[in-house]
């Protein structure tokens, strides 16, 4: 299947707890950020990379973006992809999230109804860089963002909000793999462990 919607891959974080620029870490021998880029391609026609590092990316056929208000965090990186995005309905997903499943994309995508945000959210836990956004949202995010409210979930409120829950997401990923990122060294470890044993 490939939709009509844009995938927008959020690669702007300045990554101060892991140390150096986490798209580019490699989980067996390939970048995350390739990792991503090449899941995506598999469902959508157009992606959007947001990154405040633009010349180290050289994808064909990608759009590669910086961010239009700087320093602005995930909520900025959610707002420059949906500006520049030609589709109403936009896939948001992190840079450092390795083991993103196709099929729990597809899913969220299928039944977005009239919902301007889905997402994830496990044991009360929101997974804001793992869902759908439409176009409805960027009013909401411009009047965030003026107030310097930059957590993601202070927009939920302001539009139509769905959740995806765990019973949901287990169909297609038990382990809840799609929501793992990298944060730490730590977190590589344990991510090239996972790879392994997959």
């Amino acid at each position: 299947m490939i939709a009509k919607m844009t995938a927008v891959i959020l690669a702007g974080g300045k990554s101060s707890r892991f140390g150096s620029d986490k798209a580019f870490i490699k989980i067996n021998g390939m970048p995350l950020i390739e990792r991503q880029v090449n899941a995506l391609r598999n469902i959508f026609t157009k992606i959007i990379i947001v990154t405040n590092r633009p010349k180290k990316y050289g994808f064909k056929n990608i759009k590669i973006i910086q961010d239009i208000i700087k320093n602005r965090g995930p909520l900025g990186g959610i707002y420059s992809g949906l500006m520049e995005s030609d589709s109403f309905y936009n896939f948001v997903v992190a840079c450092d999230m390795p083991f993103i499943s196709r099929s729990l994309i597809r899913y969220i995508m299928k039944n977005k109804n009239s919902y301007d945000i889905i997402i994830p959210k496990i044991d009360r836990k929101y997974h804001p860089l793992f869902g759908l956004y439409s176009k409805n949202c960027i009013p909401v995010i411009e009047k965030a963002l003026k107030r310097n409210r930059l957590k993601v979930s202070a927009i939920f409120p302001k539009v139509k909000t769905g959740f995806i829950l765990r019973k949901e997401i287990e169909r297609f990923d038990k382990p809840l793999l799609s929501l793992k990122n990298i944060n730490t060294r730590d977190d590589l470890v344990t991510c090239q462990i996972t790879y392994l044993q997959r």
